[in-house]
């Protein structure tokens, strides 16, 4: 799996999406 770090505090949007092993974070955009 891959996750990406934010900064504390920061604002993102993205979108969820059913995925085969639950929710997964899409299209993550960090504003």
């Amino acid at each position: 799996n891959e996750f990406r770090t934010l900064n504390e505090n920061q604002e993102v949007e993205f979108s969820v999406e059913q995925g085969p092993k639950g929710p997964s974070a899409v299209n993550v955009v960090a504003l």
